[in-house]
């Protein structure tokens, strides 16, 4: 994946992946926001703080990132581009940003950087709106809607709103389940560890920098092939005729994944695709990896409980 972050509203041709289902009009307001990191040291600090190779980065580069505990787990996943030489911009969930926040804080000591979170608004678009502070090429594998994000003081003018934006909103959702990119509170709730991500490893960490917070499990699990406690996996759901999964999920009731009449998971995430067919990010237990097919369980919380599904893997 790359971002190309772009300072003083210069222009930036999208890189072209993924569904295009914006208007050359309309704007899509993400669930995102920023922090902004600047100062002498910041390039220094981030290395230290982030999975990613940043002093590698040059000015205009970009790349997914997980910041992690001392612990090894991930507490976020960001998106980082290099401004200049020594100005820096994160991109995370809204619902992460108190937290990345407050752990890039605790290590802020003796360091002449500032670390600050930006007023403004993320905004998916194709075309630049007047009030624009940065703007991003934002077209990859896991999101589905290409166009450029814009960072603005003011909300542009045609926004997507009721029924059209709910589209545009379960359409990005579907592309993050289908690429196994976990969410804030869906998955990294969850206390997860890096492994969890599998293949897709690579793709928010570089094995070849020096210490960063967290490095050390993280090193040692990759280079011993370890498994994680939990696996994220996509799954293919298939409901009973008489269930709405879908109903289920928006009241937040808990569906289990069974193989064998053992508990080994949970889906965490689940959306509609295009042909009306359930797809799923499930924590798997790693005693269960060989695993591949599943019944989908709901409890009443008393003892009673009943299948209302099944789930399989889907092939990478």
């Amino acid at each position: 994946m790359r971002w190309l972050f772009s300072p003083l509203c210069k222009r930036i041709e999208p890189i072209v992946i993924g569904q295009d289902v914006l208007s050359d009009t309309e704007y899509l307001k993400l669930d995102y926001s920023a922090l902004e990191i600047f100062g002498p040291d910041s390039a220094s600090y981030l290395q230290g703080q982030l999975s990613q190779d940043v002093e590698s980065m040059v000015s205009g580069d970009s790349a997914m990132s997980l910041l992690l505990a001392p612990t090894g787990k991930i507490i976020a996943i960001c998106l980082v581009g290099r401004i200049s030489s020594d100005h820096f911009v994160l991109l995370m969930e809204d619902a992460a940003v108190s937290a990345v926040e407050q752990r890039l804080k605790k290590y802020l000591i003796r360091t002449k950087a500032e670390l600050k979170i930006l007023e403004t608004g993320v905004y998916l678009g194709n075309r630049q709106p007047l009030d624009t502070l940065f703007s991003v090429s934002f077209a990859n594998e896991y999101f589905g809607p290409n166009g450029n994000v814009y960072l603005s003081r003011t909300e542009p003018s045609e926004m997507a709103a009721g029924d059209r934006e709910a589209v545009l909103k379960s359409s990005l959702e579907l592309e993050r389940i289908r690429s196994n990119f976990p969410g804030f509170i869906s998955e990294l709730s969850m206390g997860v560890f890096p492994g969890a991500l599998g293949e897709s490893l690579d793709g928010f960490v570089s094995f070849q920098k020096g210490c960063y917070v967290g490095q050390e499990l993280v090193e040692r699990m990759h280079s011993r092939s370890t498994a994680a406690p939990i696996l994220l996996k996509v799954v293919s759901v298939v409901p009973k005729d008489d269930i709405n999964l879908v109903e289920l999920f928006e009241r937040n009731v808990k569906i289990e994944l069974y193989d064998k009449d053992l508990q080994i998971g949970e889906v965490t995430s689940f959306a509609l695709d295009e042909t009306g067919l359930g797809v799923a990010i499930a924590a798997i237990k790693r005693s269960s990896a060989g695993s591949t097919i599943f019944e989908l369980v709901v409890s009443d919380g008393s003892g009673n409980s009943e299948m209302v599904g099944r789930a399989s893997i889907r092939s990478s």
